[in-house]
């Protein structure tokens, strides 16, 4: 039996596969995060919406309804929004004021706070407040930031 057969045969080709496939699927996994960012809860900041005292350069943005968004982001001025669902307001107005106000709490009266938007390399780019707090945003090419809330209440799923 040559060395070929040997390792088929036994245990370190079982080993071997085992070892092959955590490689691949370690690969794979740290391909798919590399350009995402998250969210970091920040007490400070729930407090600067609440008092309507939000980042003066950040270009700001609703998810939702006008009367009950689901989420509030602001967003550094050399990023750009890639989506057509989140829309511009102005954090001087009083549509601003009654959205914070009015920020949807869903279900079982979950905590409404704000959180740093976070690059991949941890670097603050923005400012959420929401209730919802499965997010994933995607850094894309020429400063653009994708960011996609899990909202399955929406599609009716749950």
């Amino acid at each position: 039996m040559n060395h070929l057969q040997t390792i088929i045969s036994g245990s370190r080709f079982s080993r071997f596969c085992y070892i092959l496939a955590l490689l691949i699927v370690s690969a794979i996994l740290s391909g798919c995060s590399e350009n995402y960012g998250r969210l970091k809860r920040n007490p400070e900041l729930t407090r600067a919406f609440q008092a309507y005292q939000v980042e003066p350069d950040y270009k700001y943005y609703y998810y939702g309804r006008t009367n009950a968004p689901y989420a509030i982001i602001g967003i550094d001025p050399a990023y750009h929004i890639s989506s057509k669902v989140w829309r511009e307001v102005d954090p001087g107005t009083e549509q601003f004021k009654e959205m914070v106000d009015w920020v949807w709490g869903g279900d079982y009266y979950s905590l409404i706070s704000g959180a740093s938007i976070l690059s991949p390399t941890g670097e603050k780019v923005g400012i959420w407040y929401s209730s919802i707090w499965f997010v994933a945003i995607r850094f894309e090419e020429n400063n653009r930031i994708a960011v996609m809330p899990d909202t399955p209440f929406i599609r009716g799923s749950h």
